[in-house]
């Protein structure tokens, strides 16, 4: 299913679900496991964000709910895209994506237990969803749970063998639990494979092999 939004959460995560007609975001892969991270900001323009607030308050809708949350998210402006994402959860408490970019919202700001009830909530909508998945798995990452993040990754890429996401998250994983030889490994698919949706995820991992390899 095709992603819309980029969203970077250190953590490399992510990818912001796609679901049911709506736009999503996509968190990419690790980076750090410390902090909640930023993504490249391409913000519409003040007047689009404008008429899609006019918008949704003339006629309210899950899809206009979850395109307004996305433009706040886009712009980093958290609170006010959790606060969409719930408007539009008042209308449909089910929707896969707002849950799931609620949960990318929640995770940019920090909140890593709210984040991974949406996207529990998200997989229970939608258990096939790799992207939501992965984005689970960079959350237990962020909160010390190794075990359940590379349970997520794996699950991820036994939906999508080829999500680069989920590799650059289980090379991260493996290299902070000191396991050389499987995190160059998932490293170089990583590299090898499609480009993951941020770019500087490539620089990261090529940093990372060099560093693994040089026995660093």
């Amino acid at each position: 299913m095709k992603k819309t939004l980029t969203i970077l959460a250190i953590l490399a995560l992510l990818l912001l679900v796609a679901a049911c007609g709506g736009k999503e975001s996509t968190p990419p892969p690790l980076q750090q496991p410390s902090s909640p991270g930023q993504f490249p900001m391409t913000p519409a323009p003040d007047a689009a964000l404008e008429e899609m607030i006019k918008s949704v308050e003339n006629a309210p809708s899950v899809e206009g709910y979850l395109n307004l949350g996305n433009a706040y998210t886009e712009r980093a402006m958290f609170n006010k895209a959790v606060d969409a994402y719930k408007k539009g959860l008042a209308i449909n408490p089910n929707h896969p994506a707002t849950l799931a970019n609620l949960g990318v919202a929640l995770y940019q700001m920090g909140r890593f237990s709210e984040a991974q009830e949406q996207f529990q909530k998200a997989l229970k909508n939608n258990p096939d969803d790799a992207a939501t998945t992965y984005l689970l798995g960079a959350t237990y990452l962020q909160m010390g749970d190794q075990e359940k993040a590379e349970t997520m990754f794996k699950k991820a890429l036994a939906i999508e063998p080829t999500l680069p996401e989920a590799h650059f998250g289980l090379g991260t994983l493996y290299m902070l639990q000191g396991k050389k030889d499987l995190a160059i490994k998932e490293f170089e698919i990583f590299l090898a494979g499609p480009p993951a949706q941020d770019p500087r995820a490539k620089s990261e991992a090529e940093r990372n092999l060099k560093q693994l390899k040089s026995g660093q």
